[in-house]
């Protein structure tokens, strides 16, 4: 067996029965052995037609079954080729080279259990092949069983360290399983030992860009692409890593290679819809998405990325509003939506995909009682597998986050923090729950002139992460306040290499809300907006909304209610001690009254009026987050008490939030 798992000829066999073909005299050794030589040589016509010849003279021969299957393999038939090694392995079922090739051929026809057994097969005739552990990794990971396909990756490569694909397999279980800097090893090593592995390059780059590394996985995408340019899967790849870094329109230009390769790369559409809706360009991403459906009708994440900017999943015809045909002349698409969600024998990730989409299509349709059907199916699936994966949310560790942030940042706290911080006025953090209006917020100041909208940057978090990593249970007045400020210098580097000559710079991360503590102590002159929603809407939204990573609580509403309370919790908090300036922004008050509200905030924000601002939904901005296509529609009334239509299946979110149940644990 190859390294790559390729089926490899063999040895073929003595003996004396000949083929009984009138034409020859060969002996059936001889048949082989000739078919060997020009099978060796890639004559596949020739020695194919001797390997039918010895399977004439004796149909069951297990040699020419398996070197024909060997034959079907190469010419790009695995289905056929795993009958073929199947049947000879049948005839030899202790044959460990024989099991090999069964294995690999129906490893690569997508016979993904059989495969496996083979592999285990091999094993138990042959307990030290490394390479047989490492196929099995590979099927395993093909299995979505990433625990144990890490487990048969660590035995082949404790069986055979050189082995470069035992340790790919080892990096694919390992990202899978959310263990980044361990998959990034891995991945290393691989490269050690065969550098030019375009693919494996690819996904190491892939890696790094988890890891927040843009550059080393720019480099490792464009290494990738250099050996190898024609591929379309490795523009696919880099267009990942470039929408993962916000560079919108380098992650088109990757897409639209991809897609000049392989026109029928079905993903390459969805993702190309993705990037163009993010620029607000509908129309194009709307047709982006149809043509992604029309090449693979399964394709979920096409539906969602439609039903997200109000289109449908055809065409409309010729003079038919866009909102009026998404809304009502689609019932085969939820059809379609909701049999894919009740289908328990799918991924649970192409179910759970189905059903927000379906629930917003509904939703939309104002046929609630069915849209909150999907939804509660989609997240209960959702719940499931945070759970199975050990990334459930539990309200106790960030009620404990809550706590302590009230019981340390005091105005002791930030009277010994005075003078550590970057005195600049660019930072402006926008702040709250998730689908409280924050990306609303930043659109409608990224609309000035002089406020550049940076999105969602991880940036503090991390920041008030190693400070507190760096000082366990010190006192304040005894941090390293050179380390402090070196984190504010680098954070305020960042948003002006992102801001150019902007006087202004968003930064939208909602969840800066749990560290605006230290936040305020590094850069006093920052400017904080609190963005408040009632929040029954709140939780509503975000129990709808099918997030990308990071928020396990909105699979749950009561889990939402519980969050939602302690961020407000913490925000009464900050309103009261904060030395920053703070504006309250509430998302009811700016649809009622537009104008008012928007002037307060420019005030706020220290610049003369701008009138782009009443007109942000105009503006041409790069928008990564969930909301992208609603803060591009006029400002509309709708969403607020959005609740109440909802209401008779939100008994226990509206009990929690008024503190009629027990907190969860």
């Amino acid at each position: 067996m190859s390294d790559d798992g390729t089926p490899t000829t063999g040895t073929p066999p003595t003996g004396t029965p000949t083929t009984g073909t009138p034409a020859t005299t060969l002996t059936l050794a001889e048949a082989l052995a000739a078919a060997r030589a020009q099978h060796n040589v890639g004559q596949l016509d020739a020695a194919e037609a001797l390997y039918r010849r010895v399977l004439d003279a004796q149909p069951d021969q297990a040699d020419a079954l398996h070197m024909l299957g060997v034959v079907a393999y190469q010419r790009g038939d695995p289905v056929q080729a795993a009958a073929l090694i199947g049947r000879a392995a049948a005839a030899r079922p202790n044959d460990a080279d024989l099991h090999v090739n069964l294995a690999n051929t129906r490893h690569a026809a997508g016979q993904l259990t059989a495969a496996i057994e083979s592999y285990q097969r091999v094993i138990a005739l042959q307990p030290v092949s490394a390479q047989a552990y490492a196929g099995l990794s590979r099927a395993l990971n093909d299995l979505a069983d990433h625990t144990g396909a890490l487990a048969a990756a660590q035995r082949a490569v404790a069986l055979d360290p050189k082995l470069s694909d035992a340790r790919v397999q080892m990096a694919v279980a390992l990202a899978a399983l959310n263990r980044l800097p361990e998959a990034g090893q891995a991945y290393q090593q691989a490269l050690l030992l065969n550098p030019d592995q375009p693919e494996v390059l690819s996904r190491f780059a892939l890696v790094l860009s988890r890891l927040d590394l843009p550059d080393a996985a720019l480099t490792c995408h464009h290494r990738a692409i250099e050996l190898r340019p024609d591929n379309a899967e490795l523009h696919l790849a880099l267009a990942s890593s470039l929408m993962h870094h916000r560079d919108t329109p380098a992650a088109i230009a990757a897409l639209r290679q991809a897609l000049a390769l392989n026109p029928t790369c079905a993903e390459a559409w969805q993702r190309l819809g993705t990037c163009l809706s993010t620029t607000g360009d509908f129309d194009q991403a709307g047709a982006a998405f149809r043509q992604a459906l029309a090449l693979d009708a399964d394709d979920i994440e096409a539906s969602r990325g439609l039903a997200a900017i109000n289109q449908p999943a055809s065409p409309q015809p010729s003079g038919i509003p866009l909102g009026d045909a998404a809304a009502g002349a689609e019932p085969a698409e939820v059809a379609r939506l909701t049999a894919i969600l009740a289908q328990s024998d799918l991924p649970s990730e192409q179910r759970i995909a189905a059903g927000f989409a379906a629930a917003e299509r509904l939703d939309r349709q104002d046929r609630y009682d069915e849209a909150f059907a999907c939804v509660a199916t989609a997240n209960a699936l959702a719940r499931a597998q945070d759970e199975a994966s050990g990334q459930a949310f539990a309200i106790g560790p960030l009620r404990r986050q809550v706590n302590e942030a009230i019981a340390h940042c005091t105005p002791d706290f930030f009277a010994h923090t005075r003078g550590w911080g970057n005195p600049s006025a660019l930072p402006v953090l926008v702040v709250g729950m998730p689908r409280s209006g924050t990306t609303l917020v930043e659109q409608i100041a990224a609309s000035h002139a002089a406020v550049v909208g940076a999105g969602e940057l991880l940036d503090l978090n991390q920041a008030a992460r190693l400070l507190m990593l760096a000082n366990p249970g010190r006192a304040v007045a005894d941090w390293d306040a050179v380390a402090a400020r070196s984190h504010a210098d680098a954070y305020v580097a960042r948003l002006a290499a992102l801001g150019g000559d902007a006087a202004r710079v968003v930064d939208k991360m909602p969840d800066n809300v749990l560290v605006l503590g230290i936040a305020a102590a590094l850069l006093p002159r920052a400017r904080v907006i609190l963005c408040r929603r009632d929040l029954h809407d709140v939780c509503l939204s975000c129990h709808f909304q099918h997030f990308a990573e990071g928020q396990p609580f909105s699979h749950d509403l009561i889990d939402c209610a519980h969050r939602a309370l302690e961020v407000e919790r913490l925000m009464v908090h900050w309103r009261a001690v904060l030395p920053v300036p703070v504006l309250e922004m509430r998302y009811e008050a700016l649809v009622g009254d537009p104008e008012s509200e928007i002037r307060r905030l420019i005030d706020f924000l220290g610049l003369p009026w701008d009138p782009a601002c009443l007109d942000f939904h105009r503006t041409a901005r790069p928008i990564l987050t969930a909301s992208g296509w609603q803060v591009r529609q006029p400002l509309y009334a709708t969403s607020v008490g959005r609740w109440r239509h909802y209401a008779r299946h939100l008994g226990p979110l509206l009990a929690t939030l008024a503190g009629k149940t027990a907190q969860k644990a």
